[in-house]
């Protein structure tokens, strides 16, 4: 090719191409950093966490299981002092229980961490994936080739899916996370995880009086907003009492 038009010769447009991947192919050759960590757009999030939550609450082999005082049934508590009281009555009885929350408490930030960095690494990969095409739409261009509109994976509309697609699966795997946690709290007789469904009304739901008229308070019952206040606060108490 003739350089007075400014075209680039054949050489260097051809260095070029062998240096750009096939689009088809540009998400699974693109570099990974972070390649510790197992998230990817297609990591099964679900999955990593449920096994690493059943490593972290086996019983410690030194440990004895705590036992629930049967003077008090912590599933029927639903006062904040009286869950106290219970909960600390149990931890001096049972330092097993610590043990196991540390060991939740470890696994959460280590996979929060994880995601964190794993979202991370989607930007990054989708940035890279942009200027790659770039470059190919720029080279081909230069030859009067088309440049491939509307059959690019590199719109702000493919690329915001994808991340939204991420976003779903670590939000699945932090509602596991939730779960799996309540579930290990309530079999260590910790107050406010295994309160009576009977005993907790749901969010929203009103009560009706004798009379007909409605009333917000009914003795003996917490509202489901309320329960999960008190569950917050227990959080906090169990994490300080690890702390120390």
């Amino acid at each position: 090719m003739s350089s007075n038009n400014q075209t680039p010769d054949l050489a260097s447009i051809l260095k070029t191409l062998a240096g750009l991947t096939p689009q088809g192919q540009q998400q699974q050759s693109q570099p990974q950093p972070q390649q510790q960590h197992p998230l990817s757009t297609t990591f099964p999030a679900e999955q990593v966490w449920q096994q690493s939550l059943a490593q972290a609450t086996q019983p410690s082999r030194t440990s004895t299981p705590p036992v629930v005082s049967k003077a008090v049934d912590s599933s029927t508590i639903i006062e904040w002092s009286a869950g106290l009281r219970c909960v600390m009555k149990q931890v001096a009885k049972h330092e097993s229980i610590l043990q196991d929350v540390r060991r939740m408490i470890k696994v959460q930030h280590e996979h929060e961490q994880q995601w964190w960095e794993g979202r991370k690494a989607l930007i990054e990969r989708q940035k890279a994936r942009k200027e790659g095409q770039k470059k190919l739409d720029d080279v081909l261009k230069a030859v009067g080739g088309n440049t491939g509109a509307g059959m690019s994976n590199t719109s702000p509309e493919e690329l915001e899916k994808e991340l939204e697609t991420f976003d779903m699966k670590v939000y699945r795997a932090q509602m596991q996370m939730v779960k799996e946690m309540g579930t290990k709290l309530r079999s260590l007789g910790v107050p406010f995880f295994g309160t009576r469904t009977d005993l907790v009304r749901p969010a929203g739901k009103e009560t009706s009086r004798s009379d007909g008229s409605i009333g917000l308070q009914e003795k003996g019952i917490i509202d489901e907003v309320d329960l999960v206040k008190l569950q917050k606060k227990m959080l906090a108490i169990l994490e300080d009492l690890c702390n120390d």
